[in-house]
């Protein structure tokens, strides 16, 4: 079945990452992009330099305030004590994964398995970001590397400038909207002579 496409804000919204390697750095990468306050709990967090390697997260110093990484073993409670917006498993444990995904499910929290397509909620999309404008892509977690293939033309032909092009169109938006009430509050202080 081919999964609806659905944008919600993160910023500064919970998410959870367990586990600690490139996919869950990867994921990380996004949501810090998103404006989420991510928590990275593995029994070994390996993805503080590779979150730099990036040009999806901009602005690094304020990503850097909104992560937090606990280097430990997963426990029960690190699903269960906080209310996240979002959990995405990505041990390179089965188990952990299953019952991470397991923990989501009975709480009705959204919840993304690197490792077992079966036990998500949703699917992490493969996106380009420009200012304002995210396009995402899935394909409902049946061929990542083809939506990847797809992000990447798209990232070709969406142009960097596209935001100013936005911002030039809302401020002539404005001085239209100023003529306008200009005119209307002139057209008040004309008397009718019909």
């Amino acid at each position: 079945m081919t999964s609806f496409p659905i944008f919600i804000s993160l910023e500064g919204k919970p998410c959870l990452i367990v586990g600690g390697g490139n996919v869950a750095a990867r994921k990380c990468r996004g949501l810090l992009a998103f404006g989420a306050d991510v928590t990275v709990i593995a029994k070994k967090v390996g993805l503080t330099a590779d979150l730099h390697n990036t040009d999806k997260v901009t602005d690094h110093e304020r990503a850097a305030t909104r992560l937090h990484m606990t280097e430990r073993s997963f426990r029960e409670r690190d699903v269960t004590e906080k209310e996240w917006t979002l959990v995405i498993a990505a041990t390179d444990d089965r188990e952990v994964n299953s019952r991470v995904a397991r923990l989501c499910h009975e709480r009705n929290i959204p919840v993304n398995v690197a490792d077992c397509q079966s036990e998500c909620t949703f699917f992490f999309p493969a996106y380009c970001k420009e200012g304002n404008i995210a396009v995402g892509i899935t394909t409902s977690g049946k061929s990542p590397g083809m939506a990847s293939a797809l992000r990447k033309r798209l990232e070709a032909v969406l142009p960097e400038w596209i935001e100013e092009i936005k911002k030039t169109k809302r401020d002539r938006k404005e001085q239209i909207r100023e003529k306008k009430k200009i005119r209307q509050d002139i057209g008040k202080d004309v008397p009718y002579n019909g």
